[in-house]
């Protein structure tokens, strides 16, 4: 599961590279995302917290 998350992390790292080269605007729209934190300490896992998105982010490069 671990690899899988970073290939796709890899793969949108790279997509939002190239749009910015361009300088390009990329809106995400978000309906009730939420993110729940965890790490990984002496092989235990542990909550770290929540975030929690609904509406949309823009980035914009220049």
């Amino acid at each position: 599961m671990a690899e899988e998350q970073q290939e796709w992390a890899n793969l949108l790292a790279e997509v939002f590279d190239k749009l910015t080269a361009k300088h390009a605007a990329i809106t995400y729209d978000f309906d009730n995302l939420e993110m729940n934190g965890v790490v990984e300490r002496n092989g235990k896992k542990q909550p770290t917290g929540t975030v929690s998105l609904t509406g949309k982010l823009t980035i914009t490069t220049k």
